[in-house]
């Protein structure tokens, strides 16, 4: 190990021994519910006893729904909702609280099975919707962090039951693994970047007990750029090929290796130093003059061909090798569904099944594959969806 990986990996301990100090601090002192985080408990007052609020034990996130220009509200307008394809009436009468007739009656629907995708319904104020447990039930507290959740973060839940049992987490009809522990539980869900904002329904397994929150998802910031006709080109004229590397890396994204990564878990940057974002996660994209819109899947660094690239966390080389669209790439298994990918490098310093820790050197900066000028491309994947990696920057 060279000298600036060790200084790294002496930060990365004195960070670990840090997070232990305020881990036992929050369990002397009960911290209050942040604003980052929201934590529901069934327990009657004077029963829960110390608990860790998701704020402290977590990272802040890194982008704010204020950081750019003509930003969204960072709470959605859940006022009205656009049908998707294979919405029912009733199925999302249910996301609101609401009945079906009700739903009906609001939007002057004589025929329920007649709605189609793109229609607009009236569905109330999102205010009404406060997740809250039941009293009684097996489950005993839930935790959420960060909250409310934005378009392209990761949603962390920890579940807390009075006694041993399995849990199950499903959202919006999708279900995420749960790592299960005795009584406790946590799971990470992925909110992609152009998920519609407003209320989703969260259904909590507990053993045989069904628990269903509504969950608010908050509009993101997101700048938007149209890449001009001469530089999408080569994506747009190379279709088949760009569409098996997507299905390659896909396929790859959707395996879950146990252990790993924790939402305790935190990165350091992939690069040492100050370098420019220049085009940021989630970035609404159109490509020449076709009025698809994309969503960036990463985060850009500007930098020099041949700055060091660096692994943020201990984990698997699953890939290092020239890909068409992404050039020199290298891909991190965390385990627990988390991966991490570094595209357009000008050199490879890893092999698959490489274990490797973090402050390790990967690779360096460069500009091969569809690119046009040197740059990293940090991308985080959980559950296989492209989510914000500054979220869970140590710093």
């Amino acid at each position: 190990m060279n000298a600036a990986s060790a200084a790294r990996c002496a930060t990365l301990r004195w960070g670990a021994w840090a997070a232990v100090l305020v881990f036992c601090i929050a369990f002397l002192f009960a911290a209050p519910v942040s604003a980052d985080g929201l934590i529901l408990d069934a327990r009657p007052a004077g029963d829960a006893g110390p608990q860790l609020d998701a704020a402290a034990i977590s990272p802040i996130p890194a982008r704010t729904a204020d950081s750019a220009a003509g930003a969204a509200r960072a709470v959605a307008n859940s006022d009205t909702y656009r049908i998707r394809p294979g919405d029912t009436l009733a199925a999302i009468a249910g996301r609101f609280g609401m009945g079906a007739g009700e739903l009906a009656s609001l939007n002057g629907i004589t025929n329920p099975d007649r709605i189609i995708a793109g229609q607009v319904l009236r569905v109330g104020s999102a205010s009404a919707a406060t997740p809250a447990l039941p009293s009684g039930g097996p489950l005993e507290r839930v935790q959420f962090w960060p909250w409310p959740p934005r378009q392209g973060q990761t949603l962390a839940v920890w579940l807390a039951a009075r006694e041993p049992m399995t849990f199950s987490v499903t959202l919006d009809g999708r279900a995420y693994p749960v790592v299960t522990r005795d009584r406790r539980g946590w799971a990470l869900i992925p909110i992609p970047p152009l998920s519609e904002p407003g209320i989703w329904p969260l259904e909590i397994a507990a053993g045989d007990t069904q628990v269903r929150l509504p969950i608010t998802i908050a509009a993101g910031a997101f700048p938007s750029v149209n890449i001009p006709a001469e530089v999408s080109q080569p994506i747009l004229s190379q279709a088949a090929t760009v569409r098996a590397e997507t299905a390659r890396m896909d396929q790859l994204f959707s395996r879950v290796t146990p252990g790993g990564w924790t939402p305790r878990g935190r990165f350091l940057s992939p690069l040492e130093g100050d370098f420019p974002r220049t085009s940021p996660y989630g970035s609404r994209r159109t490509y020449g003059t076709s009025p698809t819109i994309t969503a960036h899947a990463g985060e850009d660094f500007s930098a020099a061909a041949g700055t060091p690239v660096f692994a943020p966390a201990a984990g698997t080389v699953v890939l290092a090798e020239p890909l068409f669209v992404r050039g020199n790439a290298v891909v991190l298994d965390h385990g627990g569904g988390v991966y991490t990918g570094y595209w357009h490098l000008s050199e490879l310093n890893v092999q698959p099944g490489e274990q490797v820790s973090a402050g390790q050197r990967m690779g360096a900066v460069g500009s091969t594959g569809l690119s046009t000028g040197a740059h990293l491309h940090w991308e985080m994947r959980v559950g296989g969806l492209p989510v914000d990696p500054l979220q869970w920057l140590e710093n």
